[in-house]
């Protein structure tokens, strides 16, 4: 295949993914529901996440038998977004896979168009196109980096720290995490559990980049802002509402620090819209929760346009959708450390082997293997399932 190219120019990001033509005609989808054991507690402003979690992985096969995988990262209630295990296992097996099997289309792109119709579904919508690109990928025998113009063969990570019972649980985390090679900073923080910290962390480790997670935890009117602001933070990432536009316009123009767009960041529109308000300087992109790769890639390209600084989030995925995040991430205009905390973390066992992990860089490997960046084990799916559906079985 001829990569796409503009004036001598090979492009990077929607422009080049929407040019590339890989025939995909799907033969066969397979719809997992798995329950994976946390080997950890993490607890955010939106509660604490323990024990199981329940995510959705698909396996889409095209009519010439060449395979591939995608993975939905919901979560159990509609807290962080409208998106559930339950919604989302629905929408893939009666709105989205039934009308593609067997129907031709040009590419991803092509695919991803077919439902351009239906609202909403983003997670489910995300893993189809993220499976659909993976058999792309391999039948051009391309990686999918190198597919959509990335420039970086290594991308920058940094660790999520939640919140802890003791500062000193805190500190010792972060200390064991900056050995194993993390190399930024970030604190999910909570009313009575913020400044605090953040300072502690900061005095304890001068000099790594350090940045704090809000997750909508805070009312307009409240929070320790200014506190915050004086501390040299990299960012203040999410601090009120989503929909909270105009409320997360007024609090940037009274900081220094730059604030981050992650919920606010929900589609193209609403972050074109949040950035031209002035509600943050800085955006997480994350492709579940904007609805596929070509979304995400739309939303990387408009930061590069207006100079804002990009950095891509992670949703506790394997390395099924660590595989499509680590590509993404090699585009131009991510230039801050990204999320990519490896499954060990959280997993007791990956759904890939080999995984993947953060090396004495601070950085991790871009896929290299065409198709899914790291090769799925069937069997671990199968053994995590607790519920599935194929094409041709009733719902």
């Amino acid at each position: 295949m001829q990569l796409p190219t503009a004036n001598g120019h090979i492009p990077a990001g929607q422009e080049r993914a929407r040019q590339i033509e890989a025939e995909v005609e799907l033969a066969r989808a397979d719809t997992f529901m798995l329950s994976l054991p946390l080997v950890r507690t993490f607890r955010s402003a939106y509660g604490r996440s323990a024990g199981r979690k329940r995510m959705i992985v698909i396996r889409l096969e095209d009519a010439d038998g060449t395979a591939g995988w995608g993975e939905a990262p919901v979560a159990e209630r509609p807290t962080y977004g409208t998106d559930t295990a339950e919604s989302t296992w629905s929408a893939l097996s009666g709105l989205l896979l039934p009308p593609v099997i067997g129907r031709p289309f040009a590419g991803p792109a092509d695919l991803a168009g077919s439902w351009a119709d239906i609202v909403g579904q983003h997670y489910a919508k995300n893993a189809v196109e993220s499976a659909a690109w993976a058999i792309a990928s391999a039948k051009l025998g391309i990686p999918l980096a190198r597919l959509w113009g990335g420039v970086r063969d290594a991308i920058p990570v940094g660790e999520s720290f939640p919140v802890c019972d003791s500062t000193a649980e805190l500190l010792a985390e972060v200390e064991t995490r900056l050995k194993e090679g993390f190399a930024r900073v970030k604190l999910k923080i909570a009313p009575g559990w913020d400044v605090t910290a953040a300072a502690a962390v900061r005095d304890a480790f001068p000099g790594v980049p350090l940045s704090v997670d809000a997750n909508c935890g805070y009312s307009p009117g409240s929070g320790p802002w200014a506190e915050l602001d004086d501390l040299g933070l990299v960012m203040i990432e999410q601090p009120l509402a989503g929909d909270a536009l105009i409320e997360m316009s007024e609090l940037q123009q009274g900081l220094r620090t730059p604030l981050c767009l992650d919920e606010s960041a929900s589609s193209y529109n609403t972050t074109r819209t949040a950035l031209r308000m002035g509600a943050g300087r800085i955006v997480n992109i994350k492709p579940p929760r904007l609805g596929g790769l070509l979304t995400s890639m739309a939303v990387h390209d408009l930061c590069v346009a207006q100079g804002v600084p990009a950095w891509c989030g992670g949703m506790l995925e394997t390395g099924i959708g660590r595989g499509f995040n680590l590509a993404l991430a090699a585009l131009p205009g991510f230039t801050l450390h990204s999320d990519m905390s490896p499954a060990r973390l959280f997993y007791g066992q990956d759904l890939t082997e080999p995984t993947f992990d953060v090396g004495p860089d601070g950085t991790i490997a871009v896929p290299t293997r065409p198709g899914n960046g790291f090769p799925v084990v069937p069997e671990r799916v199968a053994a995590a399932a607790i519920r599935r559906w194929s094409t041709g079985t009733r719902a």
